[in-house]
């Protein structure tokens, strides 16, 4: 079992920080966690004080205001936990920093080195779809901690435009996604201890790509002998008790209503539709697949699930078992 002791919340003070606290407060809670809250002041706010006290004579002093600025962020957040989370009131520590948000959060996740992130999957700006460039999707990709991108699945929706606030949701049941990579056993660490914190199930789940079908099909022997209808059974029936073992080996055998299940076709469809179809409440994923790619690539099939996923999904940090 995977051991965690430290938790770090991302915020804006957007509409989506107080669903992030909950998520972030809640694991602390159940985990027994220190928790770390940081923030950013975006250059956008920044410059144009730091540039008018470079260029003119101010009567105001310029870090006297930009302390100033820190103080106040600091201010809204402990405000904001003394109102939702008054049982974390005074045990939080809190960073703010100024610069650009990504660079920022990701300089400060490496200084703080946290075991698990938590961060909303919009913020301030309230974009109504993903951009690639975007600074959750960049976090996403760069952050070299397990991350756990949140989401409130009744208002995911790319078209949305109404005025609900994003909560937090219970965990009820933990979807892990594993592909036998070198990252499986970590996988099923965090969703074990998902499940055993939250008293969530746990559901395994592989998929059989179409890819490693073709595969299969072009190089069997005898040559043109292959049968899919055959193949699928007995392939399914394989992976499943591996999956079986590789869950006993893990230690969590214990954990009620485990559940494991095999399929096949494209990977991130199928991750998406067992996880919609078994009432996942978060996903967990591996840094990347089996190829091991020294970064991620557009179009992969963990960017995808992030960009698509209703439910939170938790990505590991890319250096695990590296």
């Amino acid at each position: 079992m995977t051991e965690i002791k430290s938790i770090m919340a991302c915020i804006d003070l957007s509409a989506y920080s107080p669903m992030n606290l909950g998520y972030t407060l809640g694991l602390a809670e159940q985990g027994d966690l220190k928790v770390t809250i940081c923030s950013v002041i975006p250059l956008r706010e920044v410059t144009p004080v730091f540039m008018t006290g470079t260029i003119y004579h101010c009567r105001e002093d310029t870090k006297e205001y930009l302390d100033e600025l820190k103080e106040n962020r600091k201010a809204q957040i402990n405000d904001l936990i003394q109102k939702q989370f008054p049982q974390f009131s005074g045990e939080t520590d809190i960073c703010i920093k100024m610069g650009s948000p990504p660079d920022a959060i990701l300089d400060m996740i490496e200084s703080i080195n946290p075991d698990l992130v938590v961060m909303a999957n919009k913020g301030r700006s309230n974009l109504s779809k993903f951009m690639f460039g975007s600074a959750a999707e960049y976090i996403f990709r760069h952050c070299k901690a397990p991350l756990l991108s949140v989401r409130d699945k009744h208002i995911f929706n790319r078209t949305y435009s109404g005025s609900a606030t994003p909560e937090a949701g219970k965990i009820r049941t933990v979807m892990a996604a594993v592909d036998f990579s070198p990252w499986s056993t970590e996988i099923l660490a965090w969703a074990g201890w998902l499940a055993k914190i939250n008293g969530a199930k746990l559901h395994a789940f592989n998929c059989i790509s179409s890819q490693e079908i073709s595969w299969v099909k072009s190089h069997y022997v005898p040559e043109n002998s292959f049968d899919l209808e055959q193949f699928l059974p007995k392939e399914k029936q394989r992976r499943h008790e591996l999956l079986a073992d590789q869950i006993k080996a893990a230690g969590l055998s214990s954990i009620e209503g485990v559940e494991i299940s095999v399929d096949s076709g494209v990977p991130y469809e199928q991750i998406l539709s067992i996880s919609q179809n078994t009432g996942a409440d978060i996903l967990v994923l591996g840094p990347r697949g089996r190829s091991r790619s020294a970064r991620f690539a557009i179009g992969s099939t963990i960017e995808k699930i992030f960009r698509h996923s209703p439910v939170p999904v938790l990505r590991l940090g890319p250096s695990m078992n590296n």
